[in-house]
């Protein structure tokens, strides 16, 4: 028999330092305005569902299904279906010439994900992590499970600021260094040549891994499209997703790096979801 004279197991008393740290995605809060009819919000990166391609999605599903359903529905190597990761590959070469091989690609869900694996493989307690200033809350809240000490860095309409950067290194060594080059979130600016060109010297100088997430660099409507910092910089940790693309619901992301890095986040990947 269980006495009950014992004083109860206080729970909140159990949870790890790490969980207990970490806030509620204040993404998910913003973004539950969204369920009123009346109000538009601009405080999330939803894409309009109107632009969903349902239909095609159907369509393919359906073939899919019909003709490799066994295979589709069965458990699958770590790093991804292997056609998706030659398709982009070879999106990279065409848009960037950048030679990049599947091997180098590791799929997630979505690149929400990706930020996790790359926090458990890279970031141990007290490591200094560069963010750009305002930063993008997901990344922040991904990377502060494995308590970093995070250190802002400056940024404009041209992008961070090299100089803001440079003086953060000359203190203390980083870790790693987060960027969104392409339409950053939540600022919307997007980082010239000249400040791309001064980013990708810093990391080969200094030796912190740079990590370039795109997730909106195919929503570009004029203008010409710069180059990734990884055309600068091959020891670079890139980041993609199809949530803006195509659907956020698909949860479908990429991770695009070294292959020591992609074994080391394959690893990882094992331990999260096989």
């Amino acid at each position: 028999m269980i006495d009950s004279t014992q004083p109860a197991l206080d729970l909140k008393t159990m949870f790890s330092r790490r969980i207990a740290g970490v806030r509620t995605s204040f993404i998910r809060e913003i973004l539950k305005v969204t369920g009123n009819p009346e109000v538009i919000s601009f405080a999330g990166g939803l894409p309009s569902p109107e632009l969903f391609p349902i239909a095609e999605i159907a369509e393919v599903t359906a073939k899919v299904l019909k003709d490799q359903g066994r295979l589709a529905l069965q458990y699958s190597t770590t790093e991804g279906f292997l056609p998706l990761r030659e398709w982009i590959a070879d999106r990279y070469h065409d848009r960037f010439g950048l030679s990049i091989s599947p091997e180098e690609i590791l799929i997630t869900t979505g690149s929400q994900q990706g930020l996790d694996l790359l926090g458990k493989v890279f970031i141990n307690p007290g490591d200094d992590v560069l963010i750009e200033r305002p930063g993008y809350l997901g990344a922040i809240q991904a990377f502060s499970l494995y308590e970093p000490h995070f250190v802002g860095i400056e940024s404009s309409d041209d992008g961070i600021s090299p100089q803001s950067l440079e003086h953060a290194l000359q203190s203390k060594p980083a870790k790693l260094l987060y960027t969104v080059p392409n339409f950053q979130n939540p600022s919307g600016a997007t980082y010239s040549a000249e400040v791309r060109a001064a980013v990708a010297e810093a990391a080969a100088r200094h030796g912190f891994i740079l990590v370039e997430d795109d997730p909106y660099g195919e929503l570009r409507y004029r203008g010409q499209s710069d180059p990734p910092i990884r055309s600068l910089l091959a020891p670079c940790v890139m980041l993609g997703s199809f949530s803006k693309i195509v659907a956020p619901g698909l949860r479908l992301g990429w991770i695009a790096a070294q292959r020591d890095v992609i074994r080391s986040l394959v690893v990882a990947k094992q331990a999260a979801d096989l």
